[in-house]
């Protein structure tokens, strides 16, 4: 059982800026359920996930999205539905399917994506400022966003961004990661060149920084976008958002992180910059 300084550094490592609502501790304390969760916004699902850990995957996952929604004032809600283990791809599939929320660019199943859709059986407020719940659960809704996907000829978990792989040009040169905080020019472009790649060229790394600004995935999803500020220290924008969510003074450090974001991962696997990675702003 998550204990209440666990579930608070949890939050808190998310950079909500806003406080918890009680219906949402609520529904976190049902630790025995196992199944799916979905995250509304206003009067619209834009995620569906599975767990089996309840207290945790659902704020990870609320983590990933909040920030890439234009306007994060506006109410969210989160609704569970508890389903057997085996049953869970099934239900999440369906799900995404029938409702395409906009953040779901996966489907865990498409064959079984057109069978039982989750029984929600609670739902909540997420933040304490809101008036009360939003409107994504309600039946009128949650029937016209199914309407909407029917209708939608390109559906989020259908688009998903990818470039084309071409086969190496060259080999590149060994840089070593024991590099300073202090660089110059020359050893920072020789750095970018070592962890990063050129648009034209092969995706090398589990997470891969394009010479044209753009963060791809090793399997060619689409992360965000990278840059170095005036003192060649580089930070990474999350597609949809409008500020930097990760930097590092170290290249190959921030990828770490941008990997470890990207996961989901534990707050013990990101690294802070002043021991040998990035940090979460």
């Amino acid at each position: 059982m998550i204990t209440r300084s666990a579930l608070f550094h949890l939050w808190k490592r998310q950079i909500f800026l806003r406080s918890r609502h009680e219906d949402f501790d609520d529904l976190l304390s049902m630790l025995s359920w196992t199944g799916i969760y979905m995250i509304g916004c206003a009067n619209e699902v834009v995620y569906v996930g599975q767990t089996s850990s309840l207290h945790e995957r659902p704020i990870q996952s609320l983590g990933n999205i909040y920030h890439r929604v234009d306007d994060t004032s506006l109410p969210w809600s989160i609704a569970f539905a508890p389903c057997l283990f085996e049953e869970m791809n099934e239900r999440e599939s369906t799900a995404i399917r029938a409702y395409g929320p906009r953040f779901n660019t996966s489907i865990p199943s498409l064959e079984k994506s057109r069978g039982r859709l989750p029984e929600i059986v609670a739902t909540g407020a997420i933040f304490k400022d809101q008036n009360g719940p939003c409107g994504a659960f309600r039946p009128e809704n949650l029937q016209l966003q199914i309407e909407r996907a029917l209708a939608n000829p390109s559906p989020p978990w259908a688009r998903k961004r990818t470039r084309a792989k071409s086969p190496p040009k060259e080999k590149r040169p060994t840089v070593s990661t024991a590099i300073p905080v202090e660089w110059t020019k020359e050893e920072s472009d020789r750095l970018v060149k070592a962890y990063g790649v050129p648009i034209d060229g092969p995706l090398r790394f589990p997470i891969n920084l394009c010479d044209e600004g753009s963060v791809v995935t090793k399997d060619g999803e689409f992360l965000g976008t990278w840059t170095m500020d005036e003192h060649e220290h580089p930070s990474f924008t999350p597609d949809g958002a409008s500020e930097p969510l990760l930097f590092h003074v170290l290249v190959g450090l921030l990828c770490l992180n941008i990997r470890a974001w990207h996961e989901g991962a534990e707050e013990d696997n990101v690294i802070g910059p002043h021991q040998s990675g990035a940090k979460l702003i």
